[in-house]
């Protein structure tokens, strides 16, 4: 497969491309999360040809390039549940305070934008850690079971059809599932996304209870009650890995 890099123009605007040669039979342009454009057209397409196709979706193409721009990752890979370590909830940053006492049980308090947390001192270093990462889940979990659950009104109040009943739980990899007997299932984890996000998983799912397979008009009923979903399901895709409890 063969590559080459060439560039268009609109007004002010530059778009750089890397066309590669393949067997397929049309172009397909893919704007990819670290900005790159990429184009896959036929060995035998001509170069003015392939511009020329470029330049027709350049206004796509520049969208795409902005979304991008948009999406940042939102947290380091690597965190320590220290005093002045910042946590997410909604997308927005909260700073830990640890706080060493006499009292045996943990326990959180949230004031001015700092999470407040009162821990044993006789603990070592390592159970102090492991303690302050167990209640932080518990911590999420109950902001997420009222987050979700306000947020999930707004689109209830439009469907012809009611979840059994809404949980939230410790799911690894899925955002959020559902049952065959209509419960709906959300990932805590899922509350450190912007509010967008949230709602793009908290449609996604109810749409799951009607239409249980990914299709044309799964994703269909998905856009009539969140238009915006691309952006956040892409959003999800490229932050997605760093939205945990990392140690």
């Amino acid at each position: 497969m063969n590559t080459a890099i060439n560039e268009i123009c609109f007004g002010n605007i530059i778009i750089n491309y890397e066309i590669f040669r393949t067997d397929r039979k049309t172009v397909g342009i893919v704007v990819k999360p670290d900005g790159s454009v990429s184009v896959k057209a036929p060995v035998d397409l001509g170069l003015e040809k392939i511009k020329e196709t470029v330049f027709k979706k350049r206004k796509w193409i520049i969208n795409k390039l902005q979304t991008v721009q948009e999406i940042k990752k939102p947290i380091p890979l690597k965190q320590e549940l220290v005093s002045g370590e910042k946590i997410r909830l909604k997308n927005r940053l909260y700073r830990l305070k640890i706080q060493l006492t006499q009292n045996k049980r943990i326990k959180i308090t949230f004031a001015f934008k700092i999470l407040h947390i009162y821990i044993n001192v006789e603990l070592n270093p390592q159970k102090r850690e492991e303690e302050i990462k167990r209640a932080l889940i518990e911590w999420y979990k109950e902001k997420a079971n009222n987050i979700i659950n306000q947020r999930i009104q707004k689109y209830l109040k439009y469907l012809d059809y009611q979840p059994k009943d809404i949980k939230v739980r410790d799911q690894k990899i899925r955002w959020g599932s559902c049952t065959e007997d209509g419960k709906v299932i959300y990932n805590w984890r899922i509350v450190m996304a912007p509010v967008s996000a949230i709602d793009y998983v908290i449609v996604h799912e109810l749409c799951h209870l009607k239409e249980p397979h990914h299709s044309s008009q799964f994703w269909e009923n998905v856009e009539s009650l969140f238009p915006n979903y691309k952006k956040w399901k892409e959003w999800l895709r490229v932050n997605g890995l760093f939205l945990d409890l990392r140690l």
